[in-house]
């Protein structure tokens, strides 16, 4: 890209920072963030933070434009739960483009196929990036095209400005203090292995317990663990109680 290219996608991008911060309703930036990823070259978004997608709440932030009977089937058949692109973008720092997930995480057949059902809705290529805040669980930001062309340096910084940009001001948009009580979704097994946990049992007595893997308790836990954004298992057991997916009895 010659150097006018880059002064003229920075000077939209300026533009982007401005408009933006003149929406007044999650509505408006919705319809604004669309225009914006279309201009750039992009066909869809999403924004997800502390959102159960099967009982989003009212302050849980969650803005797409991708199409309905994806969206559908994402929640009716739970297929979040097991999404590979959150799995390995959790595990990033800037994010990720859809085709290095096999670089962070080993798909499981399962989740192999959530990408062939994406890609069948036209969710062809992509890119998505961790938001992360002090003692909250990660957001996510995404954009995607229909096409497999790769996605330059370029598009990926400019999805990058986008997202933090307009996460900062969703924010803003919701009610702060209710933001940060609302529950972070965990599967029945990971609550299962939480509560072991609780007990203090190792991932090879919950394994024994539960029929699983050790690997699989280890990765169950973890997953929750970044889920909630903490560093020490004591930590996720605390966030869970907080949340309700624990009884404090739980602890004793």
């Amino acid at each position: 890209m010659s150097k006018l290219m880059d002064m003229g996608r920075l000077g939209d991008l300026a533009a982007f920072e401005v408009q933006s911060r003149k929406t007044t309703s999650l509505d408006q930036l919705t319809n604004f963030l669309d225009s914006v990823v279309r201009q750039f070259g992009f066909r869809w978004f999403a924004m997800l933070h502390n959102v159960d997608l099967n009982r989003p709440g009212k302050n849980a932030l969650l803005l797409t434009t991708y199409p309905s009977c994806w969206k559908d089937e994402i929640i009716a058949t739970r297929l979040y739960m097991d999404d590979p692109v959150h799995a390995a973008c959790s595990r990033t720092v800037f994010g990720l483009t859809w085709d290095r997930i096999g670089d962070y995480n080993q798909p499981t057949a399962r989740q192999i196929s959530i990408l062939a059902r994406g890609r069948a809705h036209g969710l062809a290529t992509g890119f998505s990036m961790p938001i992360r805040m002090a003692d909250e669980p990660d957001a996510m930001f995404t954009v995607a095209r229909q096409r497999d062309d790769v996605m330059s340096s370029e598009d990926i910084m400019t999805a990058r400005l986008i997202g933090a940009v307009a996460f900062e001001h969703a924010r803003s948009l919701l009610d702060t203090n209710a933001i940060a009580n609302v529950p972070v979704p965990l599967s029945p097994r990971q609550i299962d292995c939480i509560a072991l946990v609780a007990q203090g049992k190792s991932d090879w007595e919950i394994a024994q317990i539960l029929g699983l893997s050790r690997d699989t308790v280890h990765e169950y836990v973890e997953a929750a663990r970044r889920r909630y954004g903490v560093r020490r298992r004591t930590q996720l057991v605390l966030r869970a109680v907080r949340d309700g997916h624990l009884n404090i009895e739980t602890l004793v």
